[in-house]
């Protein structure tokens, strides 16, 4: 007796020591596990068991707050230190979840090939022995607020025999099972043997048979995998309808009409498999065969994608790793497709989808090279059609290919962007494609897209054709790099825009480069091109693009005008007075861009002879200089000649240099220099004195010089004969230009010494001085007038008033003996009348006549209006 405190000491201790190491172990536990607000009442409490009169607790991650009632934990000990569950049993109990946990990053699924079998299938002697949950509450969060239902489950072990049970319903409805899933599980010789049956509200039901078991003792390294499974999905029920709108799931009324027949899925195999299940080591060892037969006798809508129906057929038999049969047959048909809305707001539309794999395996089949034939087409407003002969490489590093591949498709409209429409589209192409893993390629035989009409902006076109043959186009599996080689050539049947006249025109180009979407620097693009249209107008180029920097060279094709101006024919812009009838034109130019933009063009004229508003000009020749640089224009010409211009007064020829210069933002209000402006005109010359003229100023002043004007050959220019005459005029006219027009004030000129003569001989000179004796003393005197001194102040109004006041020193060698005579006559001259009646009177164009005569209507509508002239 006295032995028994020592032994009740030591067994107290022990329990002191076995709770504190508990109670230890199960605060590292809550602490791992993120628990917070743990509460429990302890009813019970034993060496074998716990209960629990109720416990509660909550998590962070996922969030989740639980309250059970009636906890029991039994357990007992197999050795002092090693306890092991026998029993957990839940009366009742309430989880709610109020978050979905937060998704893990993607996986790369490639990673998931390969993998080993475990090497040890038994069921661990930790887990208890048996667990019995007679009613729980799962609250889960859904679009409706949070959705409850109920849970019973039992489960038992006995010799590695584990029978499961698992009991679901409705909260609202807690006498009807909606959910049951019940089977076993076991090891025979080591290894597992499982089947389960699962129903779903008599909506769905599956069952599942897979067993593994050893080969025979010369074949240790393979396993035999046999089994079979069956699906079958009927019409929901109304409870299962409820729930699919209390979760939001996309089902349309008319897709539950129209799914009356069940889907059936059946497959069963039988396979020697190697332990290492990689695909590698299947390719290898592998024996067997399996099938695969999914039928769809009505359409079965998948939310988010649409109405599935058809039916899919698969064989497939291994032979010490190579396949010895290979048999596929799908012919699915997916009605009314589900789109996302990007595709759907520019048009893309499919009344229904077809989608037929097909391998009829008559040829021999390998991992490395599995053939499918793919049918795809579509119907609706997307009409698609897409065939190719595919070959894919199921062994690691996997690739595919596609092979005489054809796409056909037809689009009635296609809006891109808001402000991009394209109508009665077709598009067809012929193309292979090969897909690495780590790289792809596309090649493109043919590809022809047509356009009816095509709208951009205030852009529109009819007849649109492109044509893209051949072309290359390659990259890295991630898409972050595109290298591309083609050759283009575009057509448009006519094309609307207020630049342009309408008409035809067609582009073709090579065109090259590579995309680096990790770094815009990267990009390149080489395009070497020829623009024409249907006015003759052609425009090569060559544009590259490299390292953020772009470089644009163009040409423009030499125009002989003779034949027509092709500018004209092309662009609404062009001067409507302004016609060309002869003559060369060739242009050239740059681009360069980098930081900012730079840019440089040359026109070049030969020979160019035409007609401007009611002037004839005959060989101009010019080189003009245009340069872009930070925002400013540059425009020069060194040496312009034209030989003659005819405004009913013939002068040349003329020469001229100047240069322009102006902000782009302005470009009318720059400042232009003149630095040589030389007018061959009757015999002697017009010069303008070097200038710079600012076009922000009110009024410019630009002075006229004069020198050796044939006196003679200037009096021809006036449309009466009675005065002629002989002598050089010089002098200096300064001529005022602003926005109104030209004037002149305090203009001179004056004959060169010796002087001339002049002889004013007017019919019916005798009336004139008859009665006036001081007009036949001028009549006599101007019959014959030897003058010295032949002078003129000049003015001009912006009215058209040329007022010149002659002052004219000489003598008539017959008149009262040579005596000198000093005359002061003054005169005025109606400038733009006297052109006009210059014009209508010479042997001047047509056409100028033509619009001297519409400009002589349109005054006299003016004036009769009340208009100033």
């Amino acid at each position: 007796m006295r032995h028994w405190p020592k032994v009740l000491l030591t067994m107290l201790i022990l329990v002191v020591l076995l709770f504190s190491a508990g109670y230890w172990y199960w605060q590292k536990t809550l602490q791992t596990l993120a628990i917070h607000n743990l509460q429990f009442g302890i009813k019970t409490l034993s060496l074998h068991q716990l209960q629990l009169k109720h416990l509660s607790f909550e998590l962070e991650q996922p969030a989740v707050k639980a309250e059970l009632n009636d906890l029991v934990i039994r357990w007992h000990f197999p050795s002092l230190f090693r306890p092991t569950l026998q029993q957990i049993s839940l009366g009742s109990g309430k989880v709610i979840l109020t978050q979905w946990p937060r998704s893990a990053p993607d996986k790369d699924p490639l990673a998931e090939l390969n993998y080993s079998l475990p090497s040890n299938w038994q069921i661990p002697t930790q887990f208890p022995k048996q667990i019995d949950i007679k009613q729980l509450m799962l609250s889960l969060p859904c679009p409706a607020g949070q959705c409850d239902y109920l849970l019973a489950a039992q489960l038992q072990i006995a010799e590695q025999h584990l029978r499961y049970q698992l009991y679901g319903y409705d909260a609202a409805s807690a006498d009807i099972v909606r959910l049951n899933l019940q089977g076993d599980y076991q090891t025979v010789q080591g290894l597992p043997l499982l089947n389960s049956q699962l129903t779903f509200d008599d909506s769905i039901s599956l069952n599942l048979a897979q067993t593994l078991s050893q080969q025979v003792a010369k074949q240790p390294d393979l396993l035999h995998a046999s089994g079979n499974i069956k699906l079958q999905i009927a019409p929901p029920s109304p409870w299962l309808l409820q729930q699919i709108s209390a979760w939001q799931l996309e089902l349309p009324a008319d897709a539950v009409a129209q799914f009356t027949a069940p889907v059936t899925l059946n497959s069963d195999w039988q396979f020697d498999l190697p332990k290492q299940l990689d695909l590698i080591s299947i390719s290898q060892q592998a024996s067997g065969n399996g099938q695969l037969t999914l039928h769809l006798p009505s359409p079965l809508s998948v939310p988010g994608i649409g109405q599935l129906q058809g039916q899919l057929q698969l064989e497939i038999g291994l032979s010490d790793g190579e396949l010895s049969l290979y048999k596929l047959n799908s012919e699915l048909a997916l009605l009314q497709p589900i789109l996302p809305d990007a595709l759907q707001q520019k048009g893309i539309q499919a009344d229904i989808v077809n989608i037929r794999l097909y391998a009829d395996g008559k040829t021999k089949p390998q991992f490395t090279a599995l053939p499918v034939q793919v049918s795809i087409s579509s119907q609706g407003a997307t009409n698609l059609s897409f065939n190719s002969a595919a070959i894919i490489n199921l062994i690691p590093p996997l690739s595919a290919t596609l092979q005489h591949s054809e796409l056909a498709l037809q689009q009635q409209t296609f809006t891109p962007t808001p402000q991009t429409r394209l109508e009665q589209l077709s598009l067809h192409s012929q193309f292979t494609a090969n897909w690495l893993d780590d790289s792809w390629q596309l090649d493109i035989k043919t590809a022809q897209l047509n356009l009816q009409h095509l709208s951009v902006n205030d852009i529109s076109a009819k007849t649109i054709q492109l044509d893209i043959s051949p072309s290359k186009f390659n990259g890295d599996s991630q898409f972050h790099r595109i290298d591309f080689k083609s050759q283009i050539a575009l057509t448009l049947g006519s094309i609307k825009q207020t630049e342009l006249l309408t008409q035809s025109w067609q582009w073709q180009a090579d065109i090259s480069g590579k995309l680096d979407l990790t770094t815009a620097s990267q990009h390149e693009l080489m395009v070497k091109g020829a623009l024409s249209n249907h006015a003759n107008l052609g425009i090569n180029h060559q544009l590259e693009y490299q390292n953020k920097q772009l470089e644009l060279n163009w040409q423009l094709d030499e125009m002989f005008l003779l034949a027509g101006n092709p500018l004209m024919a092309s662009f609404t812009s062009w001067p409507a007075l302004l016609e060309f009838s002869r003559g060369r034109m060739n242009a050239s130019g740059s681009l360069h861009y980098t930081d900012s933009l730079k840019a440089q063009a040359n026109l070049n004229l030969s020979g160019i002879s035409g007609i401007y508003d009611r002037s004839l000009f005959k060989d101009l020749s010019a080189e003009l200089n245009l340069n872009y640089d930070a925002n400013e224009i540059t425009l020069t010409t060194e040496n312009t000649t034209l030989k003659e211009i005819d405004h009913g007064v013939v002068v040349g020829p003329l020469k001229l240099a100047a240069q322009y210069h102006a902000l782009a933002s302005a470009p009318v209000a720059g400042k232009m220099t003149v630095t040589q402006l030389l007018l061959q005109a009757m015999g002697g010359q017009i010069t303008v004195q070097p200038v710079t003229l600012d076009l922000t100023k009110e009024q410019q002043e630009v002075i006229l010089q004069l020198s050796q004007i044939n006196l003679a050959q200037l009096l021809q220019q006036h449309p009466t004969t009675d005065l002629t005459g002989n002598g050089r005029i010089s002098g200096t006219v300064p001529l005022l230009i602003n926005r109104s027009g030209a004037t002149i004030k305090n203009g001179h000129i004056a004959a060169e010494s010796p002087g001339g003569e002049l002889q004013y001989r007017p019919t019916g000179a005798e009336n004139m001085a008859a009665g006036n004796s001081g007009m036949k003393v001028v009549l006599d005197a101007l019959n014959d007038f030897h003058y010295s001194v032949l002078a003129s102040d000049v003015s001009y109004s912006n009215q058209g008033q040329l007022i010149l006041t002659l002052n004219l020193q000489g003598s008539n060698p017959a008149l009262e003996g040579g005596r000198a005579i000093n005359l002061n006559i003054n005169l005025e001259e109606d400038i733009p009348a006297l052109i006009t009646s210059l014009q209508l009177s010479s042997k001047i164009s047509d056409k100028i006549k033509q619009r001297v005569q519409q400009r002589i209507q349109q005054s006299s509508a003016n004036r009769a209006n009340g208009a100033k002239p």
